[in-house]
């Protein structure tokens, strides 16, 4: 395999690995799977789909006539690589973001990460095998993490509007983290266009520093996703140590990614998945009644108080399941 197929083929195995383990360690959920998979078989499949489109439609796309003008369209109008993934990425996302799988911000970032990776890797399969492009190891993996940057970035704003925007701002918080998205990703295009043009595409430096933007962008995201989740789950399960329905230890533990992922405050493993799953849904259902109508924050409240009867039995476990002391590392 030519390093233009295997490149792209190891970032997307790489990043994807690295992005499932993220929220598998925090959320446990076997379940979850296929909508990672179907996420990603639709961000793979859109440069294909939109490459025989093009090839139907060539004098609307300004491209030669013969072949799929697709290819030759993205190397000429750099543009593309921010406007198509945004087709690729945003809906999927947006699809899962009504389903209980994404919660926040990095449960987005996770499913963004997931899209905008398998779009990359369909979209250099195509080119690769359809124009004359060879480029360097160095670009090719700064391309895969421009589109990982991209789509968590979309990701991320679709879960942080779901799940702290009112429902009558949704569509416009998500349009706006769209917006934002294609800005960043834009952002990205020129100055790679403009580090290429000044050192030349295959400049090891050059490509180097671009890869380095693109992992700090990555990582920011999933930085400012867990910072802000933190919060939530700080706020709202202290909120429930207060009214008696939980132990101290819980908003002390919870919020923490670190320490939440670990095994030593909780005994047995399936106890702890569980508590992790029900803790989490608690503190992010509560977060969204603040921006409810009256009416339905009285009727999600009734699946908020079960929710927290659930939770009140299960950490109220026999002995045999007692947590570490609070603060034990």
């Amino acid at each position: 395999m030519s390093v233009a197929l295997a490149v792209p083929v190891a970032s997307w195995a790489v990043l994807s690995v690295a992005a499932f383990l993220f929220l598998w360690l925090d959320r446990y959920q076997l379940d979850l799977v296929p909508w990672l998979a179907g996420v990603a078989a639709w961000g793979f499949a859109v440069p294909a789909v939109l490459a025989a489109a093009g090839a139907r439609l060539p004098h609307l796309l300004g491209a030669p006539g013969a072949g799929s003008p697709v290819p030759e369209l993205w190397l000429a109008l750099p543009a593309l690589a921010v406007a198509l993934p945004c087709l690729g990425v945003a809906l999927p996302v947006a699809a899962v973001a009504r389903s209980r799988f994404l919660e926040g911000p990095s449960s987005g970032a996770v499913f963004g990460v997931m899209a905008g990776l398998a779009f990359s890797l369909g979209m250099h399969l195509l080119v690769v095998t359809r124009a004359a492009w060879q480029p360097s190891a160095a670009a090719l993996v700064f391309l895969s993490l421009l589109h990982a940057a991209v789509g968590a970035s979309l990701g991320a704003g679709i879960g942080l509007a779901r799940l702290a925007a009112p429902p009558q701002l949704r569509i416009p918080a998500v349009l706006g983290a769209v917006t934002a998205a294609a800005g960043l990703g834009a952002l990205l295009v020129f100055g790679a266009v403009s580090c290429w043009a000044s050192w030349g595409e295959r400049s090891v430096a050059c490509n180097l520093a671009l890869a380095g933007v693109g992992l700090t962008v990555l990582l920011g995201v999933f930085g400012f996703s867990i910072s802000y989740e933190r919060r939530v789950l700080a706020g709202q399960l202290a909120e429930e140590v207060r009214l008696g329905v939980l132990p101290r230890w819980v908003a002390e533990v919870m919020p923490s990614y670190r320490r939440r992922i670990r095994s030593d405050w909780w005994g047995r493993r399936d106890e702890r998945r569980e508590i992790l799953r029900l803790l989490a849904g608690l503190a992010f259902r509560k977060h969204r009644l603040r921006n409810l109508p009256e009416e339905k924050a009285r009727l999600y409240g009734l699946e908020v108080g079960r929710l927290r009867q659930r939770a009140r039995v299960l950490v109220a476990l026999p002995p045999t399941s007692t947590p570490a002391a609070p603060g034990t590392e």
